[in-house]
């Protein structure tokens, strides 16, 4: 198959595995900065440390709490039916400072969004595909990210979903995560793609939209609520959907 009928990411210079497993290190960078930084600000200094960074290190440790809380207050009550101000009273602050800290609703679910990648450790599956070279491990790959994602921030992804339903404020911050899950089944298809994997008559584009369909958290969701599938469960049969679907028989 020619460069020219693989979607763009494929043919560009830089694989999206690549991009996901760097973002992933950046995102465990970043943890690990953090976590450094406030050990530092926890040892006993011979003086006062500079005003900007003590600054800096609380406005940090706001911003944190505050999304703890609003994490805990949309899981519990429905992201509807939670207000700044019950935000505000769990954290300890007032809700004008949520507004400087972080922002209105919507954005506290972006930002919670943004932890999701970090939290779930999604690069610990992905890294390993680079060098794969089983069909079978690559296709069912997206099925291991899926039941990782809904066991450890679950509460995250159902309050983006039940506030998307009242808040159109919402919609930037789904956007984005639905171009990541895109994202990835690209990266699963182009992969198997360069196994010569696929089945005939299916290309690396057609397999990416296949397995972005099986693969989506919404569907997932669905099965457990819905259908009281366990994780277990979503897990097999997405994986053995998406590998009848798209390998060769």
């Amino acid at each position: 198959m020619s460069s020219r009928h693989l979607p763009c990411w494929i043919s560009s210079g830089r694989s999206i595995l690549q991009v996901i497993v760097c973002r992933y290190d950046y995102l465990i960078y970043t943890q690990v900065t953090w976590m450094e930084s406030s050990e530092m600000a926890a040892k006993p200094e011979t003086g006062t440390p500079p005003l900007p960074r003590r600054r800096a290190l609380q406005a940090e440790q706001t911003r944190r709490d505050i999304l703890a809380a609003a994490r805990r207050r949309f899981a519990e009550h429905g992201y509807a039916a939670t207000t700044l101000k019950d935000i505000a009273t769990d954290t300890g602050v007032s809700v004008q400072t949520i507004y400087d800290s972080v922002g209105n609703k919507p954005e506290l679910v972006r930002q919670l969004n943004d932890l999701i990648d970090a939290e779930a450790q999604i690069g610990e599956i992905v890294a390993p595909l680079l060098d794969e070279t089983d069909p079978l491990v690559v296709a069912r790959a997206p099925a291991r990210i899926t039941r990782r994602l809904i066991e450890r921030c679950g509460d995250i992804l159902r309050a983006g979903l039940a506030g998307s339903y009242t808040d159109d404020g919402l919609a930037p911050a789904l956007e984005e995560g639905g171009r990541r899950h895109r994202a990835g089944a690209g990266m699963v298809a182009a992969k198997l793609a360069s196994l010569g994997a696929l089945r005939p008559g299916l290309d690396a584009e057609q397999a990416a939209l296949t397995i972005a369909a099986l693969a989506d958290t919404r569907l997932a969701l669905l099965l457990i609520d819905d259908h009281q599938l366990t994780v277990e469960q979503v897990e097999d049969w997405i994986a053995d959907t998406i590998v009848r679907a798209t390998l060769k028989p």
